[in-house]
């Protein structure tokens, strides 16, 4: 049986979940709170600091990430105070000094009114979410990338920064990229992700010659769910 404890959301008392993340409990209500570097499918970052919130706590004031913010007993949670705005505009100034010419990013400003300007451009796709390399390593389990460097330096790599022998070209990473700083092509029967210098490549279907996905990929399936060695030798029409 779930234990449940109350808690305020912008002036509301609910009962929720006690453990629950504040971003989760948001969500269900409705409630929205901008978020870059969360994905259900992955364990809570809180690094791109776009999920702040402000809450009460013990008659204490401070801003926390709601995406990795556990509900507790008589929690206040505030999502839009003035504190929380104009920390969260700072954040988006940043980012946009990073990766202007970014669509998403671009996006938050303009909701928020936020005008870039004041510090020099980077102009950098990448906004260090880390979502490639958590995405690779908590549901691919492939662990092909890391990061690199430090400080403003500092960049999702795999080792050496030398072609990855791991990476199995699945693409994931591509998928959950919130700035498309990550390049995928399928060109002449090979796979290229230009980002971690990988070439794959692409098995066919013995039946219609489709294209289906990487050799590597399909060979780390099979293995993983002990499957026929012939299981992968049509695509999903020809079966």
């Amino acid at each position: 049986m779930k234990e449940v404890v109350k808690i305020e959301l912008n002036g509301e008392e609910i009962e929720v979940k006690k453990g629950a993340t504040l971003l989760s409990i948001a969500r269900e209500r409705h409630v929205y709170i901008p978020t870059l570097c969360h994905n259900d499918a992955l364990e809570p970052y809180g690094v791109c600091r776009m999920c702040l919130v402000e809450i009460e706590e013990r008659g204490r004031m401070r801003v926390v990430t709601s995406c990795n913010y556990p509900a507790k007993e008589g929690l206040k949670v505030k999502t839009d105070t003035e504190r929380v705005v104009l920390t969260r505009n700072v954040v988006i100034e940043l980012l946009l000094a990073r990766a202007p010419e970014n669509e998403e990013i671009k996006k938050l400003a303009e909701f928020y009114g936020v005008k870039g300007g004041r510090l020099e451009l980077v102009n950098d796709e990448c906004i260090l979410c880390g979502m490639c390399v958590r995405t690779c390593d908590e549901v691919v389990g492939v662990k092909a990338l890391g990061f690199a460097n430090r400080g403003i330096d500092r960049v999702p790599a795999t080792p050496f920064m030398e072609s990855s022998e791991t990476c199995i070209g699945c693409g994931s990473c591509v998928y959950v990229c919130p700035t498309g700083y990550i390049k995928m092509r399928d060109e002449n029967g090979k796979r290229y992700i230009e980002n971690w210098k990988v070439e794959l490549e692409l098995s066919r279907c013995e039946s219609c010659g489709a294209y289906i996905a990487p050799k590597r990929q399909l060979d780390y399936i099979r293995n993983l769910a002990d499957l026929p060695e012939d299981f992968y030798n049509l695509c999903w029409n020809c079966r």
